[in-house]
């Protein structure tokens, strides 16, 4: 009885001071059992009907994993480990004959599957991931019911102990991606992870990348896709975004509906979020370039460009940015505002603050012009919305201090970066550099799944049948 009392004593110790700390004691012929759960963590309904009403009927008559049968017991050889268990969300169970077991009754409680309100879709399932870990991996397994998908869960922060669940088809995937994988997320040193975010920083390629090299989705469809590629998905237990890797670029350009629309006008549409996104980087700053020598541009439009111009004493790069500064202000307030007033007090700002400034001669209406035009087609690659602000202004910067060559010098430099950027040891442009010809069939135009059934994927290198392709 006295060593029943000092394993006690070992597992509710480090619990002292914490009042969600439950324990029930039960005498059942003659046998003394202990109970040890954390409330609303573990389920109590769980625990009083296939864990306590057991023992009080039927203990001291059997061993504990006779009568505890309803839930799966684990045996503790250590009670020190029965910290990490109940931590967990598991219920430990001691008895005064020297049995100690964990029975996994974590409460499920959670937010249930609904659409991504950042993914969107006219046309496929309208589900997305939540913050439980493992119902997360059930969703991808729901898809691909295959033995090849491999689940390994690894345990990231000294505090938060969250899981962390790589998943793969190791039928499909390279062996060198999974080993970087691996050891990316085994050196994270930190005291918490609270967010997918998190992990994305430290197993990014490159300390400070500004475009990203790590994708993410709360689309169970499209992330399943991408695992049927080759990639791995990373999921982490309290986030409902999953991240996949290698990421490559061209991704930012392609969605779920692609492949459930005529190829035709899929193919159109991922042209003109290309355009778009282009005329969102380059616009501004070739605006800014032309303004340096007005010849350039063509008699009319740069006589046009001076005569309104002709009362603005600030100069056009100084415009520039401080039109784009308001605008990401406004932005940023209608994002932060509460859902019913964010939009009308974005949409509201624009309009009296643009209209407001031309008229009092402060900026110029092709400056307010060029900016709202290049503002609203970023929203076109929403991976890069944030990653373009910082491009563009490089790009204006540069323009604004050397004029055309300064334009076109920040551009092949960018060029030149990006061709030799890597994501986990996949080329960050391909199927463009290093040029595929079977990869650029899914690149901005996309021919008809009938005649694609198999193409070998830049990412696996393998043939694999392409259900949601991307950028291979």
């Amino acid at each position: 009885m006295d060593n029943f009392g000092n394993i006690c004593g070992v597992i509710s110790a480090p619990f002292d001071k914490m009042s969600d700390f439950g324990t029930r004691k039960i005498n059942a012929h003659g046998v003394e059992y202990a109970v040890f759960y954390i409330q609303n963590f573990s389920s109590r309904e769980l625990i009083n009907r296939y864990v306590i009403a057991p023992i009080t009927e039927f203990g001291g008559t059997a061993a504990l994993c006779d009568i505890v049968q309803s839930v799966s017991l684990s045996k503790i050889d250590d009670p020190a480990a029965a910290h990490s268990h109940i931590l967990d969300g598991a219920c430990v169970i001691a008895s005064s004959d020297g049995e100690l077991y964990y029975a996994m009754t974590n409460s499920e409680d959670g937010r249930s599957p609904s659409e991504p309100e950042t993914e969107n879709v006219i046309r496929g399932a309208h589900e997305g991931f939540t913050e439980n870990g493992s119902f997360n991996a059930m969703l991808l397994r729901r898809r691909i019911r295959s033995t090849h998908l491999k689940r390994e869960d690894v345990c990231v922060g000294s505090n938060t102990k969250t899981t962390v669940s790589i998943m793969y088809l190791d039928d499909v995937i390279r062996q060198d991606v999974l080993l970087e994988v691996r050891s990316r997320i085994s050196k994270i040193q930190i005291d918490g992870i609270l967010d997918s975010g998190y992990v994305e920083q430290y197993i990014q390629d490159g300390k400070y990348s500004v475009y990203p090299t790590v994708g993410n989705s709360e689309r169970p469809d499209k992330v399943a896709a991408k695992i049927l590629e080759g990639r791995a998905a990373i999921i982490v237990d309290g986030s409902p975004v999953v991240l996949t890797v290698p990421y490559l670029f061209i991704e930012g350009f392609q969605v779920t509906e692609d492949y459930s629309k005529s190829a035709f006008f899929s193919s159109f549409e991922r042209a003109l979020r290309f355009f778009g996104m282009m005329m969102s980087l380059f616009l501004p700053a070739f605006l800014l370039a032309a303004n340096s020598v007005p010849s350039l541009v063509g008699g009319r439009l740069g006589e046009y460009l001076e005569s309104v111009r002709a009362d603005i004493r600030i100069p056009l790069a100084a415009e520039l940015i401080i039109v784009f500064i308001i605008f990401e202000l406004v932005r940023e307030v209608g994002l932060r505002m509460p859902k019913a007033v964010g939009s009308a007090v974005g949409l509201v700002g624009s309009l009296i603050i643009g209209d407001s400034a031309v008229e009092a001669g402060l900026i110029s209406s092709p400056v307010l012009i060029a900016v709202a035009f290049s503002a609203v087609c970023n929203f076109l690659a929403p991976p890069y919305m944030n990653s373009n602000v910082v491009f563009r202004a490089y790009l204006i910067l540069s323009a604004g201090l050397f004029g055309y060559a300064g334009f076109f010098f920040s551009t092949a430099a960018a060029l030149i970066f990006f061709c030799s950027k890597r994501s986990f040891g996949t080329p960050y442009f391909s199927p463009f550099s290093p040029v595929s010809k079977r990869g650029l069939a899914d690149f901005l135009i996309m021919l008809p799944l009938a005649r694609k059934r198999f193409i070998p994927s830049s990412v696996s290198g393998k043939k694999i049948v392409r259900s949601e392709g991307r950028e291979k």
